[in-house]
């Protein structure tokens, strides 16, 4: 059978092409994708502690074909500033180099916390997509009883604003470690759990529903029992009304997320477990 090259380029063009559209859903919004959390339920036992390192590849498929398009990292530190001993979480994701040309992304994000209680005291996010740059700090309770919120961009002008301080209302990044604190196993199946978090300049009131239990397999071939949460998501350009997302933590002490997925208008977006350093609990939810 004759190979039809310039087809097959074709498609890869394409595909490409609507990778690069669907870029700030796969990998823009990536480090999102595994952000919620609430007080109720969590334990004072943290599921992590410094050092640890945990890595994502961002996956994107249209039809049968699945595209690598670039990875995430997460990290919990410790550093003394100002004097003091403080937690230091940071998420970083950036499009593979073969997909620069097409759509580049280099996202950080990163929140100093108090030590040891694990409050926030000022997050950073800056996001640069194909030059197109926004960065948006959170000052938590400064001035007291307010939290002070900056946002700048390439197309806006700067904002400068307060926000109403509440104590365990936290920034997405904060909000994505403490879930990992989260008593799952108490929870009955579709069992709601409300929270809040803080996105741009307010304060959102959202949910989670617990799933159940599922094994999960890496595209690594390593395979994990999970607790499995969905997510409802707000309509916009790449998530058509009524969608979930739903997110697997491996069912340990250590409740990694393994994997994240979502459906999107031409597509689908995951986020799946490449590797692990330092963890706190053994990973005794991986099923050999």
């Amino acid at each position: 059978m004759k190979i039809n090259l310039k087809k097959i380029r074709k498609r890869q063009k394409e595909v490409l092409q609507r990778t690069s559209k669907a870029g700030r859903a796969a990998l823009v919004s990536i480090v999102v994708l595994l952000c919620w959390s609430q007080a109720r339920g969590q334990s004072k036992q943290f599921a992590f502690s410094p050092g640890e390192e945990i890595s994502y590849g961002a996956y994107y498929n249209w039809q049968f074909v699945w595209v690598n398009a670039g990875e995430v990292t997460f990290t919990a530190d410790t550093l003394t500033r100002g004097g003091q001993k403080q937690w230091l979480l940071k998420a970083t994701g950036h499009s593979l180099k073969a997909y620069d040309w097409l759509y580049s992304v280099r996202d950080t994000f990163f929140t100093y916390l108090s030590y040891p209680d694990f409050q926030p005291n000022y997050f950073y996010r800056s996001v640069n997509h194909a030059g197109a740059f926004s960065r948006e700090s959170y000052l938590f309770n400064h001035p007291p009883g307010k939290t002070a919120y900056f946002h700048e961009s390439k197309s806006g002008s700067p904002i400068n604003s307060t926000i109403p301080y509440q104590a365990g209302v936290n920034d997405v990044l904060t909000q994505a470690f403490q879930l990992r604190n989260y008593k799952f196993d108490r929870l009955k199946d579709d069992e709601l759990v409300r929270f809040k978090m803080l996105t741009n300049d307010k304060t959102s009131e959202l949910y989670f529903r617990y799933k159940g239990m599922e094994p999960v397999k890496t595209r690594n071939g390593r395979k994990f029992n999970c607790h499995k949460v969905a997510v409802p998501l707000v309509k916009g350009d790449y998530f058509p009304e009524g969608e979930e997302m739903y997110i697997w933590f491996t069912a340990d002490q250590n409740h990694i997320p393994i994997m994240v997925e979502t459906n999107i208008r031409i597509g689908t977006v995951k986020a799946i477990f490449l590797d692990a350093k330092s963890v706190t609990f053994p990973l005794n939810s991986e099923i050999d």
